[in-house]
């Protein structure tokens, strides 16, 4: 993985005006990368079960993020409806899932869809397997490299150690390196004109908005000017 990320931030910018090109032949690096994830976005719509313009995760996200900030406060509160010796172990497995997910959803918004599942008559086992990846790929959640190929979204938290840098091949480009977690590893590329801070080997950083892009099938972040880049470790100091 690493060879081959430094073959492909080998690819150098030859047509400016690149970004609005229907075939990826003759891209910038960074107008490429745009071009594989809209083509990836266009293939994941088009895969979606329900063939609809809002899947069932998407809407299952909205509806958890509108009760995390109390948007759902007017409607009838699903734990109500379980008896009392079932609403404990709803209580137990919520706090078990939103330690399985690192910013993203709060434990009320978690605590109420897995309520909803087991009061419209799943077993908790299997409300609390079906909810996972949901936790896990809500907007805000930290997600896990290893995770990226399977979270449909263009934008995603990150927090991982830099495992390597290398000397960038463009001039538009301010590092290129590699990330690495206990999932894996992902190619990182920063833009000069992100105006981000310089990132260090060993460093561990904390990101947020990062944007994914695809190249030759695997998935790679960059950081935008709409990216946020803290250090965790610096932080608690």
């Amino acid at each position: 993985m690493q060879t081959q990320a430094k073959i492909d931030s080998d690819v150098r910018e030859r047509v400016a005006a690149a970004d609005e090109q229907e075939r990826p032949h003759g891209m910038t690096l960074e107008a490429q990368e745009k071009w594989e994830a809209r083509q990836a976005e266009k293939r994941r719509t088009r895969e979606r079960a329900d063939r609809s313009q809002a899947s069932r995760r998407e809407e299952l996200c909205r509806a958890m993020t509108d009760a995390k900030h109390g948007g759902l406060s007017s409607q009838a509160d699903p734990r109500e409806k379980l008896d009392a010796e079932t609403r404990p172990e709803v209580h137990k497995q919520a706090h078990r899932l939103e330690g399985k997910c690192r910013g993203g959803l709060g434990f009320e918004a978690i605590e109420r869809e897995l309520a909803a599942r087991v009061a419209d008559g799943r077993s908790m086992q299997d409300a609390v397997l079906d909810m996972v990846d949901d936790v896990q790929a809500a907007p805000g959640a930290i997600v896990a490299l290893g995770k990226l190929e399977q979270v449909g979204r263009k934008w995603v938290d990150v927090e991982a150690e830099v495992a390597e840098l290398w000397e960038p091949s463009s001039p538009s480009m301010q590092q290129v390196g590699l990330l690495e977690d206990e999932t894996g590893r992902t190619k990182l590329t920063v833009w000069k004109r992100s105006h981000q801070p310089i990132i260090a080997e060993g460093q561990t950083v904390r990101i947020r908005d990062a944007a994914v892009s695809w190249y030759k099938g695997r998935p790679s972040l960059a950081l935008t000017g709409r990216s946020i880049v803290t250090f965790p470790e610096r932080d608690a100091w």
